[in-house]
């Protein structure tokens, strides 16, 4: 039984909640961290924890009761602060993501990660769906023959995001907060990670955020292959899922997945009669469903005592595209991923 701190229970964090009181068997919680009391009330009453059990920081908590692990779910910005002391405490740690908001602190946590006892996951729940491993294995069985190139379209009408507002005063609030999940989930899907990246991101002066809301790259991935990046996280028309539009160009069909399907169109089509002829491979699930089986794959990792899939230092990998693709944007330049699988100088 895996006893859990969990630091940040009101915004997001609420949503984490039933995800640990799922694991029952697996999972409980020791403690609850948070500066608002009133998420902290909250929280206390959904999960039954005593006010023993609830504290207003870290320190407080670890030095009350005793825990197995901590669950961080407080902006990135305080990441590296709930982090490394819980993996410096031998505690194993799963994070949302990013796992920072700096390149600099990014490294940081994966050097304390790689000194620590305890294992360290960030929570990518977009690659833990059945679809996204039924996309991978159609792509290597050559279900439409050699890839050509891929795009993800994204579009999202977060016109407010989140109940403390701290998205709206980043600089890079679309890239940092939500274009990670796709950068992950393309890695993902590909098998392949990113070589460089180009491209511009932008804001307007009605969005709600200071920081640039839209974007449009140009990935190569390993093997040259090009892939197409365009969302806007506040879109005033036609929407996406979640998880974007994605298409996987190929010789003889288009692997496609427009929540709630997967399939393949093949040739047929013409500019009258626009669908393909059409293979259904799957449905596919809310892309929160993969909340629960992101934290079956730490809870396993732990047991198992090996890294999970999104551990660490596999995930430092969708950071380098991150970092990368933030300053492409703001330099106009095109910048190589491999440069930032280091710390800054």
């Amino acid at each position: 039984m895996l006893r859990v701190v969990q630091v940040g229970v009101g915004g997001y964090g609420a949503w984490w909640l039933p995800t640990v009181l799922g694991a029952a068997g697996r999972a409980e919680y020791a403690a609850l961290v948070d500066v608002d009391e009133a998420a902290l009330a909250a929280a206390r009453q959904q999960t039954g924890l005593s006010e023993r059990q609830c504290f207003q920081t870290l320190d407080a908590a670890l030095n009350s009761v005793q825990a197995d692990a901590v669950l961080c779910v407080v902006p990135p910005a305080h990441h590296e602060a709930v982090i490394v002391p819980a993996l410096e405490a031998g505690l194993h740690v799963l994070s949302e993501k990013p796992i920072a908001d700096t390149l600099a602190a990014t490294h940081r946590i994966v050097a304390a990660a790689r000194r620590a006892r305890g294992r360290l996951m960030i929570a990518q729940k977009g690659r833990y769906h059945p679809w996204v491993r039924r996309f991978r294995a159609a792509l290597a069985g050559g279900a439409i023959g050699r890839l050509n190139f891929l795009t993800l379209h994204y579009r999202a009408p977060l016109f407010r995001w989140g109940a403390s507002g701290f998205r709206h005063r980043m600089a890079d609030p679309l890239l940092v907060e939500m274009s990670i999940h796709h950068f992950d989930l393309l890695r993902a899907l590909l098998g392949r990670d990113a070589v460089d990246v180009a491209g511009r991101s932008w804001n307007w002066a009605w969005s709600g955020f200071a920081g640039d809301v839209a974007a449009s790259l140009v990935i190569t991935m390993d093997g040259d292959l090009p892939v197409v990046y365009e969302a806007n996280c506040i879109s005033a028309g036609d929407l996406t899922s979640w998880y974007g539009e994605i298409r996987a160009e190929g010789e003889t069909g288009t692997l496609t997945m427009i929540y709630p399907r997967l399939y393949i169109a093949r040739r047929g089509a013409d500019q009258i009669h626009t669908a393909g002829l059409r293979e259904d491979l799957m449905a596919v699930t809310d892309a929160h469903a993969g909340q629960a089986v992101a934290f079956g794959e730490f809870l396993d990792a732990v047991e198992q005592d090996r890294p999970a899939e999104t551990s660490a230092e596999d995930n430092l990998r969708t950071m380098a595209l991150l970092f990368a693709a933030v300053d492409a944007c703001h330099t106009g330049e095109r910048r190589r991923v491999a440069g930032y699988l280091s710390p800054p100088a």
